[in-house]
This record gives C-alpha cells, sequence and structure tokens, in this order.
C-alpha cells in the first residue's frame, strides 16, 4: 500500500504486496470483476454500498451518494476511465470520500460520502471502495 500524507496525518491508498498490513473484514463483493463500463451507475453505487456494510463501515457514515453531477446519469453505464480515484478529503474541518474516474486528464466525481467519525474513518472508507472496484 501506499501512503499518502494528508494534513490529518497519513493514510493507505491503493495496492500493494507491501507496506503495512490492515485487518479488513473481507466481503463476498468485487464490484471490478464484472467490468464497470457494462454497470450502471446507480448499480455500483448499491454494491459499493452493500460491501462497506458487510465490512462494518456503513455506520461510520453521514452520508454516500451519488454525486450531483452524475444524478441525472444513474441509471448509464459507469463512465469509462484510464483510472480510477478514491480518496479521502478534508474541507473545512469535515471528512469526505470521494470515488471519481479519470480520464484523458480530467478528473470525473461519481461518488461521495461524508463522515463525522474523523479522517481515518473516511480513509478505511476509501480503502474499501478501492478494493472493492479493483482501483
Amino acid at each position: 500500500m501506499r501512503l499518502i500524507s494528508h494534513t490529518g496525518g497519513l493514510c493507505e491508498t491503493g495496492r500493494s504486496d507491501r507496506g503495512p498490513k490492515r485487518n479488513m473484514v473481507p466481503t463476498e463483493l468485487k464490484i471490478a470483476g464484472e467490468g464497470l463500463g457494462k454497470r450502471l451507475v446507480k448499480d455500483v453505487h448499491a454494491e459499493l454500498r452493500a460491501a462497506l456494510r458487510g465490512a462494518s463501515l456503513w455506520d461510520s457514515l453521514d452520508y454516500f451518494e451519488i454525486s450531483m453531477a452524475m444524478q441525472k446519469r444513474q441509471n448509464a453505464p459507469f463512465p469509462s476511465f484510464e483510472w480510477l480515484s478514491c480518496a479521502p478529503v478534508t474541507s473545512g474541518g469535515h471528512h469526505y470520500v470521494y470515488i471519481g474516474t479519470v480520464l484523458k486528464g480530467r478528473h470525473n466525481l461519481i461518488f461521495v460520502g461524508k463522515t463525522s467519525k474523523g479522517f481515518q474513518a473516511a480513509c478505511e472508507v476509501a480503502n474499501r471502495c478501492a478494493h472493492e472496484l479493483g482501483a
């Protein structure tokens, strides 16, 4: 795993065989295995919610929704991407989780969550989403 620095401390992101080991509750769900581009945005969202519940992370969120920009396109296929972004974000003292796609240098926010449980909770949710999406 990679560590990224943040004003709130360090957060593990991505996948690697090196680095600290984390105990995460495994889920049977693995969204990436079915090809995201063939899935509807709302279906990917529903499966991420189920994965977060299965990993006992759902209760750490105040909300986890389809972004406002994607609301009108939630019945469309998941957007094409070169890579996925699953990141904890702090703004104005609040902690969020941003899940998005990047294509040709442009970032597209797909899902957004908020937690009042602190930056570490946002890191754990972002990591679980990254794992489920194969990021």
